[in-house]
């Protein structure tokens, strides 16, 4: 059976259009999960006010809200490689400014957050598209394991950067940590050059933007399937995820530690994230889609209660492993989730959409940000905990009882 599974894996590694899209998504990903350290750390630093750190995430992950279904429809319209490629070199020339800005001493609390903003905007952009190219590629029958190899680099980078912006800011300062950032950037843009060929704009679609966005949305509503997933993933990244954004507090008012340990912190949440996610892309029998993303939420939140309740750093490491672990399952189940329910025509459009409900966890990192000022980042973390857990049952139970799709069969 081992062989068979690497098999499997080495027989998508070996399409290049499917490779290079891959080295390219690993690049955006390094990039963003630096970026994320850095402007956690900074507005704290600059601000000392863990709402200011909950602002900063709220203005940087808003654009999704906004943009992601418009984002969605596009890529269902025009070449999805040329909209990375677009959104790559973009990419590069915000960091470039962010660099020039703390370079010159003007890197104050305004100026960073509002080219952050542009940083989600890109993100809101690039998502959408890269997921719908994947299912390109790579058709029903081998989507979940193309997007588990997504999340696969998606869990490397989520290792490598932020131990790479927590050395940088750390060293280095923070002009060299948005350079850094914009080499990145650089390199996945090389590799993507060419994409836009290998990615050609699916068939002409009808109707105006808001037209389609109005159809998709419907039609996601309709299946329920996509429906829950949509419900799961707004309550989770309300009430979940903006965790990830009082860490910077956590790790200075609780651990007592600096930004190198904050990388560490998130190191570990990556590291537990890669190796699932290895697991997922080489698993050679049937997937349970349904089932690993309903016990992903469940256990999420539990997690989530375990490292509020955590005071050392070891202790810390290994609740944070355990997060990477469910947090796998969980990225890679919603997508592919989605991707297998929706119709050739909207597949874009939905994951549109479902970066529109990722795209909530600003109005969470704001009401985390506020909560924490006044009891401290432990105390709002469990409260967001045993919300979300109560939040996510009734949508857990029947995705967890329902069959998989006929095409959950990896081969």
């Amino acid at each position: 059976m081992a062989p068979r599974r690497g098999l499997a894996v080495r027989a998508i590694l070996r399409d290049p259009t499917f490779r290079r899209l891959w080295v390219s998504g690993l690049c955006v990903n390094v990039a963003r999960g630096m970026d994320m350290l850095a402007l956690a750390w900074l507005a704290l630093e600059l601000t000392g006010s863990p709402f200011m750190v909950g602002l900063a995430a709220f203005i940087r992950s808003a654009p999704l809200i906004v943009i992601g279904p418009l984002a969605g429809i596009i890529a269902d319209r025009v070449s999805r490689g040329r909209v990375l490629i677009v959104a790559q070199a973009a990419g590069a020339i915000v960091a470039l400014g962010l660099c020039a800005l703390f370079a010159t001493g003007r890197g104050g609390y305004w100026p960073l957050v509002a080219l952050e903003g542009l940083f989600g905007a890109l993100w809101a952009i690039d998502f959408p598209a890269r997921r719908a190219a994947l299912y390109t590629l790579m058709g029903p029958g081998r989507v979940a394991r193309a997007v588990s190899l997504e999340t696969v680099s998606m869990q490397i980078a989520k290792m490598t950067g932020p131990l790479a912006a927590g050395l940088c800011l750390a060293r280095f300062g923070p002009a060299v940590c948005f350079a850094v950032i914009a080499a990145v950037y650089v390199a996945g843009l090389a590799v993507s050059v060419g994409l836009g060929a290998h990615l050609a704009a699916p068939a002409p679609a009808r109707g105006s933007l808001a037209a389609s966005l109005g159809a998709g949305a419907r039609a996601a509503w309709a299946i329920p399937t996509v429906r829950a997933v949509l419900l799961a993933t707004v309550a989770m990244n309300v009430l979940f995820f903006p965790f990830q954004h009082m860490l910077a507090v956590f790790v200075r008012d609780v651990l007592a530690a600096g930004p190198a340990w904050l990388g560490i912190m998130l190191a570990a949440e990556g590291f537990g994230s890669l190796v699932t996610a290895l697991a997922l892309a080489s698993h050679g029998g049937v997937l349970h889609h349904r089932r690993l993303f309903a016990g992903s939420i469940v256990v999420l939140p539990l997690l989530l209660l375990a490292l509020a309740g955590a005071h050392w750093k070891a202790v810390c490491l290994v609740v944070l492993v355990a997060i990477g672990v469910a947090e796998s399952c969980y990225a890679a189940m919603q997508s592919t989730l989605v991707l297998l329910a929706a119709p050739e025509d909207a597949r874009g459009g939905m994951m549109g959409i479902l970066s529109a409900c990722i795209g909530t966890q600003p109005l969470g990192s704001l009401w985390i940000g506020l909560v924490a000022t006044g009891f401290g980042a432990p105390a709002a973390m469990a409260l967001n905990g045993a919300v979300a857990l109560v939040a996510v049952a009734p949508v857990a139970w029947p995705l967890a009882r329902g069959p998989d799709a006929p095409v959950a069969r990896v081969t």
